[in-house]
């Protein structure tokens, strides 16, 4: 069966329940496909493609998906490769706002083009937080709450699923 890998790297899980909806879209469109934290990924070689995600804190993706991208390059640039963000910024989605999202994956771009970006908006529940950091997070005024778009996930995925289906010119669910 044809393999990709959805690799995440998540602080609070909102990215993770993102890579896995992910993987389900790409398992509809035939796909065979593996989700794993970047931390867990050894070995590239199994597949063909890549969805490799994280959310935007700081301005930028976390250091440890940068970073799988960084040591991964010369295997992803071999194939189709997709990322996608998190980001509450995303709860009022404006052009202007999906643009300043956008451009905090700039540093990822450049060291491996991908074929697509998922841009979504993420989910903040302060009570899994330690303290310090909802504190701060009361401070800056960080608004609580799930703004997934599960149906819009959902239909990124599958339409990239048949997007990497046509740039390998393979059938998926076959080798």
């Amino acid at each position: 069966m044809t393999r990709l890998l959805v690799a995440y790297a998540t602080r609070c899980g909102s990215t993770k329940g993102v890579a896995e909806a992910i993987g389900r879209g790409l398992a509809a469109a035939g796909w065979g496909v593996d989700v794993r934290p970047v931390g867990e990924v050894r070995d590239l070689r199994p597949y063909r493609a890549a969805v490799i995600g994280s959310p935007i804190r700081g301005g930028r993706w976390l250091p440890e998906a940068v970073d799988f991208v960084r040591k991964n390059g010369e295997a992803l640039k071999r194939m189709p490769v997709a990322y996608f963000a998190v980001c509450l910024t995303l709860r009022d989605d404006t052009e202007g706002n999906r643009s300043e999202v956008a451009a905090c994956l700039d540093p990822v771009c450049e060291l491996v083009q991908p074929v697509e970006l998922g841009l979504f908006a993420g989910a903040l529940d302060p009570s899994s937080l330690p303290l310090v950091l909802r504190l701060l997070l009361r401070c800056i005024k960080a608004p609580a709450g799930d703004f997934r778009d599960w149906d819009a996930i959902r239909a990124w995925a599958v339409k990239l699923g048949k997007e990497m289906t046509g740039k390998l010119g393979v059938r998926c669910g076959r080798t």
